[in-house]
């Protein structure tokens, strides 16, 4: 047995979008398949039965019965899942916050019992003219597996998604310059420009952002190509810095 709190439990719900019912885009068939292939388990199991035997009960089932790391796997394999439909187009990023995303990722590291406390914020080094630069782990951790495998031009386009969505999860605009509008600096920096040197900090931050936009939207009319492991490193960290900027307050 599992013990969830009760917030927990929301967030996995709203996060699996489990109302109704359903879990996901998953029929029950594809539901069945996931869960054998994937983790390991039949989730149409007797054991799993929960009310009405939906497929959403079938997951309220699992976290009644299932031990922790069962639970815990579960939860980190349907967060790839989405992150590989949103890359498919079968299910939207807005759909799917990056907060949310990223609390139930935690959750799932601690069932699993690999939770580590990682520091949020970029950090660099640099020693005989090589700079080492720790990227901001929400990028990172959203472009691992494409880098991994040599996908590096779907990489940038993804790094550049989530700060575009970062930036809408703030502001509620996702166009750079509708999002950092004057109403919005409070909610961008947590506080209004007190002299000259802030504008202008506010205002490199606007263009930095302007500029995600538009080597996001270049990326996104262009066909995947190959592309240069260094190049997109490069332009990761770009992306690393502007998710960095609006994030410090």
């Amino acid at each position: 047995m599992t013990n969830l709190t009760t917030l927990e439990k929301q967030i996995f719900e709203k996060l699996f979008q489990m109302n109704g019912g359903y879990v996901l885009n998953f029929s029950d068939r594809t539901m069945g398949e996931f869960f054998r292939d994937d983790i390991g388990i039949d989730i149409y199991n007797q054991k799993y039965n929960y009310a009405s035997g939906s497929k959403a009960n079938r997951m309220r089932g699992l976290w009644l019965k299932a031990d922790e790391k069962t639970v815990g796997k579960s939860v980190l394999k349907l967060i790839e899942y989405i992150e590989n439909q949103i890359l498919l187009d079968n299910l939207k990023r807005a759909d799917f916050p990056t907060e949310r995303m990223t609390a139930a990722k935690n959750i799932g590291e601690k069932l699993l019992g690999t939770k580590v406390k990682v520091e949020n914020k970029s950090q660099a080094t640099f020693k005989n003219g090589n700079i080492n630069i720790t990227l901001q782990k929400e990028v990172f951790d959203h472009v691992q597996k494409l880098l991994n495998s040599g996908h590096y031009f779907n990489a940038v386009e993804e790094a550049y998604k989530i700060v575009r969505q970062k930036l809408k999860d703030i502001t509620g605009k996702e166009k750079a310059h509708e999002a950092f509008a004057e109403l919005n600096q409070e909610k961008i920096f947590g506080r209004k420009p007190k002299n000259e040197a802030d504008k202008d900090f506010f205002e490199g931050v606007k263009f930095l952002h302007m500029s995600i936009h538009f080597l996001r939207n270049e990326k996104a009319h262009t066909p995947a190509q190959d592309f240069d492991k260094n190049l997109a490193i490069h332009y990761i960290s770009l992306a690393s810095l502007a998710y960095d900027l609006i994030t410090r307050k």
